[in-house]
């Protein structure tokens, strides 16, 4: 039985095409392998694996949501007989879903052969984390391809966003009079992140208390939310309308 809500069906699309996939995180992997598997300063290796997250993941949510409206699909699935609050929900869980699995491969062959403890603790805050920063990542690219109107400003929009993302996640050195925005790293996801995967491949990964309670929130938060989302819209009357708009 098809999924009667939008997450489901976003999902089913997503993954239905086993060619695609396979070749999107083939792309992701060309582009971690330097990183993995070339010695290199500890910091150098987390940030280009961070960076490959975040370029891959911004521009796959702004482009799969620019195509999305490019099609009228968006308009359409409007129509539902669901709130719009629900339907950006939907959206924005199912396309991180996606980012979540063409990237996991990559961080967990990093962690691997990188690493120099792995604790269960270290494992929650890198799928928290790693979940955070996704969630921005997919927030970021389907408010920019809203705002473009063409496929080529999704792009050029795109790289400032990175730009000035990759700024205040500490991904770049920051001028005297900039110094400032380092503060915001604190509370960024991407941030956290690029930290967490020095400490791993330095050996110095000691998890505080509070690391793992956030990361753990954002975990049970997402499957909680994509559980109840998946329940939730297994009606027929959205069935039948969602299979029309399809």
């Amino acid at each position: 039985m098809m999924p009667g809500n939008v997450f489901g069906l976003q999902l089913a699309s997503a993954f239905e095409d086993g060619r695609r996939i396979a070749l999107r995180a083939g792309i992701n992997a060309l582009l971690a392998v330097p990183f993995i598997f070339v010695d290199m300063p500890a910091g150098a290796q987390a940030k280009g694996l961070v960076l490959v997250i975040m370029f891959t993941s911004f521009f796959g949510a702004s482009v799969s949501f620019a195509r999305l409206r490019s099609e009228s699909r968006l308009e359409r699935l409007t129509l539902l007989p669901i709130s719009r609050g629900a339907l950006y929900l939907d959206l924005v869980l199912a396309s991180v879903l996606e980012r979540f699995a063409l990237v996991l491969a990559i961080v967990i062959v990093f962690v691997v052969i990188n690493a120099q403890t792995i604790t269960p603790a270290a494992l929650i805050c890198l799928a928290g984390f790693l979940s955070g920063s996704l969630l921005l990542l997919t927030l970021l690219g389907m408010a920019t391809a809203h705002l473009a109107r063409g496929n080529g400003e999704v792009h050029l929009f795109g790289a400032l966003a990175c730009a000035a993302l990759a700024l205040v996640s500490g991904l770049t050195p920051l001028p005297e009079r900039l110094i400032w925005l380092s503060e915001i790293a604190a509370f960024n996801p991407i941030s956290r992140l690029f930290s967490l995967l020095i400490r791993l491949t330095t050996g110095t990964a000691a998890i505080s208390g509070t690391e793992l309670l956030v990361a753990s929130l954002i975990i049970a938060a997402f499957i909680i939310i994509a559980v109840l989302r998946w329940v939730l819209g297994r009606t027929g009357k959205t069935e039948k309308g969602l299979t029309q708009c399809y």
